[in-house]
This record gives C-alpha cells, sequence and structure tokens, in this order.
C-alpha cells in the first residue's frame, strides 16, 4: 500500500515537472508565432488541440510510463524527500484548481442563464435546436449549455434583424453547438496556466471564424450575416457572455475582420481535406513503436524521473 502510495506520489511530482515545462515552452513558442502572425494558419481545432497538448502528454507519460516504470524498476525502499511531496501537492493542487475552475464557470453561466429564462418565450424555428427570446438576455444572441444546449435570443435582437439576417446569426450558433465549442470552453477552463490568454484567444477568434464559415453556403447568406454583425455591433457595443456560453459576438475584437471575411466570400472551388483524419493514424503509430520499445522507455522514464523528481 505504501509502495503503491510511493508510485502515484512520484508520477504525480513528475506530471508537475512536465507539464510546466511542455506549457512553458508553448507559452513561448506561441508569443513567437503571434509576433509574426503565423498563428492565421492555424484551424480552430489545431488550436484546440495545440492547447491540449502539454496536458495530454504529461497525463498519458506519468500514467503510462512513469507509473509502471517505478512499479517495475523501483527498489522497495522510502527515500522519497520532501520535494517530491511538495511536488505531487502542485500537481494535485493543479488538477483541483482547473476542476474548481470549470464548476464556478458552470455556476456562474447557470445563474446568468436562470435570469436570462425568466420570462423567456420558445421561438419557432427549423434550427434543430431549442431557441427561446428573452427580453433580458446580456448578449444578443448566445447557445448556453453542454447536455441540453439551447440558443438565447435578445427581445430587442429578433426586432433588429431582418428574417434573412436573423437565419444566418441562428445557423452562427447552430455551427458552434456542432463544434463542441462550448464543451470546448469547458475543458480549457480545466487546464488554467498563466500566459495561456492569448492562445484561447487565438482558439475563440477561429472558433467564431469556422462557425461564420459553416453558417453560410451562398454570397446572399454571407451578406445577411455580415450585415447582422455590423447591426448588432452597432446596437449592442459592449458585449457580455458567459464563461461556458458562445455568443455570436463572442470575438468582439475580430468583428471587423470576420465582416471583411464575409464581404469577399467566394463560391468554395472544392472540398478542403480535413487533417483531424491524420491524427487516428499518427497516435496509433506512436502507440505501436511505445509498445516495440515499451522496456527501453521505461528505463528511460525511470532514469529521467530519479533525475529530476527529488
Amino acid at each position: 500500500m505504501i509502495f503503491a502510495l510511493r508510485a502515484t506520489m512520484v508520477s504525480l511530482a513528475f506530471f508537475s515537472l512536465l507539464y510546466s515545462f511542455l506549457s512553458l515552452a508553448l507559452v513561448v513558442m506561441w508569443k513567437c508565432l503571434s509576433s509574426c502572425q503565423f498563428q492565421k494558419h492555424f484551424s480552430a481545432f489545431s488550436l484546440f488541440a495545440l492547447r491540449l497538448v502539454p496536458f495530454g502528454i504529461s497525463a498519458a507519460v506519468s500514467v503510462f510510463l512513469t507509473l509502471p516504470s517505478f512499479l517495475l524498476l523501483e527498489a522497495h525502499s522510502m527515500d522519497e524527500d520532501l520535494g517530491t511531496f511538495v511536488l505531487s501537492m502542485c500537481a494535485l493542487l493543479f488538477l483541483g484548481a482547473g476542476i474548481y475552475h470549470v464548476l464556478s464557470a458552470e455556476v456562474q453561466t447557470r445563474r446568468v442563464v436562470s435570469v436570462c429564462l425568466d420570462g423567456a418565450t420558445p421561438l419557432e424555428n427549423r434550427a434543430a435546436i431549442m431557441a427561446v427570446v428573452s427580453g433580458q438576455t446580456i448578449s444578443p444572441l448566445m447557445l448556453v449549455g453542454l447536455r441540453a444546449p439551447q440558443i438565447l435570443i435578445s427581445e430587442s435582437a429578433r426586432q433588429l434583424l431582418s428574417e434573412a439576417e436573423f437565419a444566418a446569426a441562428v445557423r452562427h450558433e447552430t455551427e458552434h453547438l456542432r463544434s463542441h465549442d462550448n464543451l470546448r470552453k469547458a475543458v480549457l477552463n480545466c487546464l488554467p496556466f498563466p500566459g495561456m490568454a492569448r492562445l484561447e484567444k487565438a482558439w475563440q477568434e477561429a472558433a467564431e471564424l469556422a462557425a461564420d464559415e459553416g453558417a453560410v453556403s451562398s454570397r446572399n447568406e454571407a451578406l445577411d450575416l455580415a450585415a447582422a454583425l455590423i447591426k448588432l455591433t452597432r446596437h449592442f457595443p459592449h458585449q457580455a457572455t458567459p464563461h461556458l456560453a458562445t455568443g455570436l459576438m463572442s470575438g468582439a475584437d475580430s468583428v471587423t475582420a470576420r465582416v471583411e471575411r464575409l464581404l469577399a466570400w467566394k463560391e468554395p472551388q472544392g472540398a478542403i481535406p480535413s487533417r483531424r483524419g491524420y491524427a487516428l493514424p499518427v497516435a496509433f503509430a506512436v502507440l505501436l513503436g511505445l509498445g516495440v520499445k515499451l522496456g527501453p522507455a521505461l528505463v528511460l522514464i525511470h532514469s529521467l524521473t530519479e533525475r529530476f523528481v527529488p
């Protein structure tokens, strides 16, 4: 029992070190990419996956390599010192802070939504999602909820937009639903780390652009969505969206770029191949390589653990 506890402590300590190192490296790398405007070449999915890389690698190495290597290669003697305990507590504090952060965001979002739903009336529409009109929404249009998502629409925004503009705005929010952007926001809230705000903002802006692209399929629809953005920006200059909700104007800083992109919209010449399909083969190849070299990998990880974990 004590040996298993030691193994858990060492795995958590190694996770703390590796996650901190990879996260700091990602912060520095993204700062350099942002300075040369290279981040524009990343899609929303790529940015989200990039944000998860430090945690994913650290968790996988700690669970599948560090823990087994300790159980197989470490002597059954108590030789960990205070440093191992401190590092393992840092990992637990990080995980606990992430859970607290997302639960706080959920409570704040529920509080805002409950106020908005007071006196709201369902809106009949052809979208495969529940939409309600409320006179108390803090954002003209926003997608809320994870398990039972729905679109909250302010009464003033419904009266301001034409039927075509309103339909385009609803399609935009539906695209956020298809991309599970609220769930992705919850995941990002689980992984707080200093300096990641710039990368997360880039993901949010890319997610808005992706939703714009998915919401339009013709020149007229692109113009309708652009008109909706312009009208809502003028009549709702200060946008506020709960942490676990996605509003039409969530990326307020990029509205001008979004409008320009929509005004310049052209019919796609051909289907753009998705890069998501490459993720599974790459992951399988990595796992296969680790499986073939599992013994040497365990020895390497164990030596690294003895070197860097006190």
